[in-house]
Order: structure tokens, then sequence, then C-alpha cells
């Protein structure tokens, strides 16, 4: 009986040589031991963001720090190109006036050394030049980082909000910044403007995201205390006698203080976001 059984345990084992393996087996090789198939595991690769060209323009002019802030911290995203068109010259208070005739332009740059074009004229000019002269399609206009705050009725006549409303006026969403008029914190105001443009991303490459009115972003100066947080408000239709929407003491509003439009937020140290 023990020869009979050694047999057939050595005729069992002949058997699964010849169909390719055992029944049981706990090797970690890939094929696949019932049907001899090589398997690999499943990938997926996210898709990266879509691709999306920007120009930046402001009214402060090309050399003005703002500016060279805003399109550096644009240009650190990925599938982002920057295109700086900005004033040769400082153009505030401006609005959206525009040159009669020929604008003159020419290769400048940032102070950081961020190649761009300077033109000779104003800001809703260079926002022209940029679509008619040089043939840019942009995606988005970004105008900023202004030297100065631009809220209540103070936007309309803002060359940093001129630009940009000549730009959604020839169908192309665009997002101004402004920071203080002394000391202004130029990064903090790119770092809101980048977010606004990294959350509306999809919509902003596909066309989908209308442009209707300038996303107007601006960030206070604190006498003390810091900045509190970005808030969505309304703009205002004045300023208020006695309000200082441009400095802040920052350190003595509570952050749940509710602002009721753009004045309000800055005079006491909110950045406003709202809409022109």
């Amino acid at each position: 009986m023990k020869i009979k059984a050694r047999k057939l345990a050595i005729w069992a084992t002949a058997v699964a040589l010849v169909l390719g393996g055992t029944a049981c087996s706990t090797s970690d090789s890939p094929e696949d031991s019932r049907a001899g198939v090589t398997t690999t595991a499943a990938t997926t690769t996210a898709p990266g963001p879509a691709p999306i060209t920007v120009v930046v323009t402001n009214d402060d002019g090309i050399g003005a720090s703002g500016i060279d802030e805003l399109a550096r911290q644009l240009g650190e995203l990925e599938a982002v190109t920057v295109k700086v068109v900005a004033p040769a010259t400082n153009q505030s208070g401006t609005g959206d006036t525009t040159t009669d005739g020929e604008v003159a332009y020419e290769s400048g740059e940032t102070t950081s050394g961020i190649e761009g074009i300077a033109v000779a004229g104003t800001p809703a000019d260079s926002v022209n030049v940029a679509l008619d002269e040089l043939g840019l399609q942009p995606d988005l206009i970004a105008s900023g980082i202004n030297k100065g705050q631009n809220v209540g009725p103070l936007a309309q006549i803002s060359g940093t909000v001129g630009a940009a409303l000549t730009g959604v006026r020839r169908g192309i969403p665009a997002v101004a910044g402004s920071a203080g008029l002394t000391d202004p914190d130029d990064a903090l105001g790119a770092r809101y403007v980048v977010e606004w443009v990294k959350a509306n991303r999809t919509r902003i490459a596909d066309g989908r995201l209308a442009a209707g009115r300038v996303v107007n972003i601006n960030v206070p100066r604190c006498t003390a205390g810091s900045p509190h947080e970005l808030v969505d408000v309304p703009t205002a239709s004045e300023i208020p006698e006695g309000v200082n929407p441009f400095e802040a003491d920052c350190a003595t509003t509570p952050a749940s203080f509710e602002p009721t439009d753009d004045v309000d937020a800055l005079a006491h140290g909110f950045a406003a976001r709202s809409n022109v």
C-alpha cells in the first residue's frame, strides 16, 4: 500500500507540472499560474491643468514692483503662459481712457527681468495693443498689483481696473488686484489673485467663465496687527466721511466682524473681493 501511495503522489506531481504548475502555488511571480498569462497592474495618470495664457498689465508702469510680483506668481503656476504688456510709465488715475491714433510700444522688462512690452499709453491702450497689435489671444487679463487700494467709487477712475474693464468689454475675463499706497503688500495681493485663478482655472480654460464684470481684489495696509482673511462683499457706492479704507488698525477688529462692503472691509483690516 505504501508503494502504491507513493506512485500516486509521483503521478499527481507529474500531472501538475505538465499542466503548468500546482494549484496552490505561493509564488510572487506576476505570471497567472492558472492560465500562464503575464498580468500587469493598471496605472492611471491624472491629467494636468488645462493651459491658459494671461496678459498681465497695470497702471503703475512696467517697472513697478506690483506687476513684477503678480507676473512672477502667475508664472509659477503649471501650464500658465504670462505675457506682460503694460504702460511704459506711471498712468495712475487714467481709468479706461484710450489714446487717439497710433500708440507706440517697445520691448521692456519688469524689475526682476521678466520680458514684456512697454506701451507709450494708458492701461487700456496696453490691453488694446496686446490684442490688436501683438495678436495675443489671452484667456484672462490680470491687472496689478496696484499701489493704492481701488475700492468704492475710486475703482471707476483706476487705471488698474480700467485695463481690466477694457478686457471684459472685449469678451475676456479679468481680475484686478491692489494693495496699500505706502508699503504695499504686493505678495499678498498677488497671492489672492493667484488663488482666484486656481479656483476658476477650468472655467477660464474652456471659456465658461463669463466676462461680465471685473473681479476686484484689495488688501489692507495694517498699522497694527495682520490683515484678516479675504471676504466677498459688494462695491461701496461712497466712502463715508471719517472712514479711512487705506489704513487700518487690524489688531482691534475681531475676525468675526462682518463687513458690509469693500470700503468697510478695508477700514477694518479685511482683504476684499468685489465686482466692478
